[in-house]
């Protein structure tokens, strides 16, 4: 998928591949209703909203990913997050004592793990195999795979009965390189081939840091039947240059398996007496069979309108003889032309003849330092009458190919007729012949990227993501070469991928405008070039920022103190604060606040140029990129609002505004935004509920419907099971707007939270001076309302001796020591799992 590098400099700054993306979704937060018109328009007009649903403040990460994302599934228009979505959508199902997230893993080496926190209270749970890759071809044992992908290259797909060989070339993409452990357990790759009913079969055992490896199969002569037709002269740049034989050829439909190796790490032939294998045949593609021609495949390079030259297609070997013909167009009247043929150094013409009767040919060769210069005299004898005139081969060329020390050479030969003033041809110019000679067969180039997918988190980040790559070559004799230091590259589109002035990795740098499912990086080495295709996910823009709140009213009876600067008090340094406080222009009412989440959809086009659109994971999922964004998170108007811990929003005074995200490359430019107001309106506290959590419980399952992602699910543990065990407070605030907050949103010194026991023989109070908040402590056995929670305003602007009480709860305790009976999950809000409460509050 992509890996996240800081700087591309090889000097002074380090290249550095991020092995590890953790996505860290912070405390859960206000909870909006639903306020759709559909909703409003299919409910009668006396029906209220339903309630805001509360769930267990948890926070959750993943660690040892190096790429994974929690998600949310899609909601319809006017939900918000925990405003009653689907299953698993968002963080809570109504229930105070559960919360469960889903996420997907992309990338991984290690086993990554969930983990959740809430309070003094953390459980860990790693992942399990069948839960990572539930359907995996790449099953190795004791090994993860996850995101690995057998690719397999056909060598050349046309095969020719007098060299029978198939080659193809098979690695696993999706693999880091650097991870050494997987190589000695790396499968075997069986090759095969399908000739109507006929198959034959070969295998190859990957290795490598590429796990890659070369199947050769030889097809046998039977494959290539008589009626087949030869394959014929390629047509060159003109249709009506040549009688090109146009006939159907046959098919052989090629596919792989996996296998383990034997004990001696061999693979076998498969030729039986062995188990049948247990994986699927995977389909490779198709391969062309030819009867072997007495020609070589041969291209046409028109010289003017009246002849054209017939030459090897392949590059040519050294001292290897080169058979250039020349041939006069139909209808042609030509009958006497000069033909000058200059040639660079290391090509010598070795002779000329004529191939027709009717032609006399004559020439010479004046030889030079840097070239040699040969001129041809053609002249035409007379033609018997009723002689049928087609393509008629003038003469045929015989040049060699002189022995070099590089790899390869191209020499060009410039060919120039003069028609000795009889009607001389308006396009009579010089034409320029290339030939490639080289030392080695080489069949093909491939290029191999360690992931064929990119996710562009650039756009939100501005940091790089980078897929390295390799070359390979592949000879006729099954040589495998890394010719990796020699390549030369270019994209294809650079608003798309780019590629580094080195070959030897891809990229993505936030400056992309748009993705492919097949964007392409032509790579080339020597004469021969190939591309590279990859697919690349960009983030949808705008991105969708939401807020539990966007309407950030006063709370009745909750006065806090107006601070100088107006700063929020999280942000000040303690002592400072405090002296703050004590120089304070008085109090005023609490305004409400609203938690932020950023979400978006990875999506890509099917071809370059179409509308087309696929989103990653399909449609019904967003991905929670808050994490990715939240350093770009800013408030348009900082004296309306301002960002407490990165994403809780602040009401400092009246107005309205735009909480955006800006890119971290573009000056001004916005990636998404969302508008929210601070206004005078005042709301109450209906309700505060409060749960006592002993612990915490995790739970991992797939995701219904969808194989690829996860959901965890954390449920509070409420039964206090030994003496002197303690749970902590789980507190939410319900308003009268039909919005909820959990109180970790408020900062601990604008409020007082004490709490009082009823039975103390059952349950105790505890509140130390370091602890935000009161703890209930297991006494002795029992059940019920037994602890009473009151949070009043902060002394700075209590206005009497009587402490003014905000809100109140009672909350319900269980204590029952051993070993735990039922599961918390069970639980249901009937037995008490949160804590209704009587309320009361002062108005200003």
């Amino acid at each position: 998928m992509g890996l996240l590098i800081s700087n591309l400099d090889h000097g002074d700054r380090k290249l550095c591949f991020c092995v590890g993306l953790w996505m860290i979704l912070t405390l859960a937060g206000k909870v909006s209703p639903t306020s759709s018109d559909s909703l409003l328009s299919s409910l009668p007009m006396t029906a209220s909203p339903p309630p805001p649903s509360v769930y267990l403040p948890a926070s959750f990460k993943m660690s040892n990913a190096q790429l994974a994302f929690f998600l949310r599934e899609a909601q319809i228009t006017g939900q918000t997050f925990g405003g009653g979505g689907k299953s698993g959508s968002g963080p809570g199902t109504g229930h105070p004592l559960q919360r469960s997230e889903s996420f997907v893993v992309f990338q991984t080496k290690d086993v990554p793990a969930v983990n959740i926190s809430f309070g003094p209270f953390a459980r860990d749970q790693a992942l399990s195999k069948d839960l990572l890759q539930p359907t995996s071809p790449l099953d190795i044992p004791g090994q993860l795979t996850v995101n690995w992908k057998v690719r397999a290259f056909i060598v050349q797909a046309r095969v020719f009965s007098n060299n029978p060989t198939v080659q193809v070339f098979f690695y696993i993409a999706g693999r880091d390189w650097d991870d050494f452990k997987a190589q000695d357990k790396l499968p075997c790759v069986r090759l095969h081939a399908f000739r109507d009913v006929r198959e034959i079969k070969t295998s190859c055992r990957m290795k490598g840091n590429l796990a890659q490896c070369l199947a050769q199969l030889e097809l046998p002569p039977s494959w290539f039947n008589t009626n087949v037709a030869p394959l014929g002269r390629r047509k060159g740049s003109s249709d009506t240059l040549l009688d090109g034989l146009s006939s159907e050829t046959l098919q052989a439909e090629l596919y792989y398996t996996l296998h383990w190796p034997n004990t001696d790490g061999e693979c076998s032939e498969g030729s039986g007496g062995e188990p049948p294998s247990q994986h699927p045949l995977l389909r490779i593609g198709s391969i062309s069979l030819y009867q072997a021609s007495q020609e070589q495949l041969l291209v046409d390079k028109q010289l003017d309108k009246n002849m054209f030259l017939r030459l090897p297609e392949k590059p040519l070997k050294p001292g290897e003889t080169l058979k250039i013909s020349l041939f006069l167009m139909p209808n042609s009247t030509i009958e006497q032309f000069t033909l000058k043929v200059k040639a660079k150094k290391g090509v010598n013409l070795l002779q000329t003849r004529s191939k027709n009767a009717q032609w006399r040919v004559d020439w010479e060769v004046q030889s030079g330092a840097k070239h040699s210069i040969t001129t041809i005299d053609v002249n035409k004898n007379k033609v018997k009458q009723g002689e049928v005139m087609g393509n008629v081969e003038v003469m045929q060329l015989d040049f060699e190919m002189e022995n070099f020390t590089s790899l390869s050479v191209t020499r060009r030969i410039n060919w120039n007729i003069d028609y000795r003033g009889q009607n001389p041809a308006l396009d009579s110019e010089k034409v320029v012949t290339e030939l490639t000679v080289v030392q080695r067969d080489i069949q093909a180039i491939i290029p191999l990227a360690m992931d064929t997918e990119i996710i562009n988190t650039a756009i939100l980040t501005g940091r790089t993501v980078a897929i390295p790559v390799k070359m390979v070559s592949i000879e006729m004799n099954g040589a495998v070469t890394d010719v990796s230091t020699f390549v030369q590259c270019k994209s294809a589109n650079e608003d798309i991928v780019k590629v580094s002035m080195n070959c030897d990795y891809v990229f993505v740098n936030g400056k992309e405008s748009r993705g492919s499912m097949n964007a392409r990086v032509i790579f080339s080495y020597e004469h021969l070039s190939a591309p590279l295709e990859l697919t690349v996910w960009v983030p949808k823009l705008p991105l969708q920022v939401e807020l539990s709140d966007s309407n950030l009213s006063f709370i009745k009876g909750w006065r806090v103190p107006i601070l100088p600067d107006r700063r929020s008090t999280r942000d000040s340094d303690a002592d400072d604060e405090d002296e703050e406080r004590r120089v304070s222009r008085g109090c005023t009412l609490q305004y409400q606040r609203a938690l932020v989440k950023v979400l978006t959809q990875f999506h890509t086009t099917s071809t370059e140029g179409t509308d087309q659109v696929i989103t990653m994971l399909g449609p019904d999922w967003q991905v929670d990129v808050t994490d990715l964004v939240q350093d770009f998170l800013k408030v348009a108007d900082p004296r309306i609002a301002e960002l407490v811990d990165r994403t809780i929003l602040v009401g400092l005074e009246l107005g309205s505004t735009v909480l955006k995200v800006e890119s971290p490359l573009a000056m001004d430019a916005v990636l998404g935004e969302s508008a929210f107001s601070v206004t005078d309106d005042k709301v109450s506290i209906t309700e505060m509920r409060v749960s006592a959590i002993s612990g915490l419980t995790l739970t991992l399952h797939p995701s219904p419907g969808n194989s690829h992602t996860i959901v965890a699910k954390a449920t509070g543990v409420q039964t206090l099971t030994a003496p002197k065990q303690e749970a902590s407070l789980s507190i939410w605030m319900l308003f009268s707007d039909n919005t909820a907050a959990t109180l970790t949103y408020f900062d601990p010194k604008d409020y007082n939270l004490n709490a009082s026991t009823l039975d103390d023989k059952v349950a105790s109070v505890s509140q130390e001076p370091q602890q935000r908040w009161p703890v209930v402590v297991a006494e002795g056995e029992g059940a019920g309302e037994l602890v009473r929670v009151e949070m009043t305003i902060c002394e700075t602007c209590q206005k009497t001796k009587r402490k003014s009480v905000i809100a109140s709860a009672a909350v319900y305790i269980k204590v029952r020591f051993g070993p735990e009976e039922d599961s918390e999950e069970e639980v249901t809000t009937g037995e008490r799992d949160g804590a209704g409460a009587d309320h009361q509050a002062a108005d200003v």
